[in-house]
């Protein structure tokens, strides 16, 4: 993509760390099944762009019921409420 567009092109895009979370307590996680923003960050950066601002942005945390919390408190399992608003510009 970074071929086919102009040099004062800009990107934003919003995601969230993909995490190997279900059904397993935060201790448990393994890093090497993750993909946090560092690596989102690296991947762009390799392939020509250049990030210029990372926003957090909160969610709203109704989907998590009671139950739903109940169940991750047990389980030690950390819950997600936000999304990282990143914003690019060619290198």
């Amino acid at each position: 993509m970074s071929r086919h567009t102009k040099k004062t092109t800009r990107l934003a895009f919003i995601n969230a760390d993909w995490r190997d979370f279900q059904n397993k307590p935060l201790v448990d996680e393994n890093r090497e099944d993750s993909i946090l923003i560092d690596d989102y960050l690296k991947i762009l950066n390799k392939s020509g762009w250049q990030h210029t601002h990372i926003i957090y942005a909160p969610l709203s945390s109704e989907r998590f019921t009671a139950g739903v919390v109940s169940a991750m408190q047990k389980k030690r399992i950390l819950g997600v409420t936000s999304r990282y608003v990143i914003f690019l510009k060619k290198g």
